[in-house]
């Protein structure tokens, strides 16, 4: 019962925010605290939905723009530096170092396309935004 107790805990710790369109979802989910002067990551996942998938073939491309007293490790990523990419959906992780303490909140824009077979394709430009607070 603790260990399951535990895991709900862990699990309520994230905090997510997700974006819908009309054929695709993005979840972001970011840890709801992070230690000062140690690594954190904010999960980004999206992908069609409505028998859409994810354009291979779009420059797709993620942007942070890192608040005062945070340093991203690599604020512009594009689809080769995704953790996942697939027709079926696909992750980026946004690594960061807080250098001191406060709420920290993260913007930024991913862009990508879905497409309906091969008929129909349309580009997504989504903001994106979380908060950490840094202990």
């Amino acid at each position: 019962m603790k260990k399951m107790f535990a895991s709900f805990v862990a699990i309520l710790a994230l905090s997510s925010v997700a974006f819908a369109g009309d054929n695709y979802t993005l979840v972001v989910k970011a840890p709801a605290s992070a230690k000062m002067g140690e690594k954190a990551t904010t999960k980004v996942h999206f992908e069609g939905t409505n028998k859409f998938h994810l354009n291979q073939e779009y420059p797709t491309k993620l942007t942070i723009e890192a608040p005062a007293g945070v340093k991203v490790d690599k604020d512009k990523q594009l689809k080769a530096d995704a953790v996942k990419f697939a027709e079926g959906g696909a992750d980026f992780d946004i690594a960061f170092t807080a250098s001191e303490p406060g709420k920290k909140s993260f913007k930024g824009e991913l862009k990508f396309a879905i497409c309906l077979e091969k008929e129909a394709c349309k580009p997504v430009s989504e903001k994106v935004a979380f908060d950490v607070d840094v202990k």
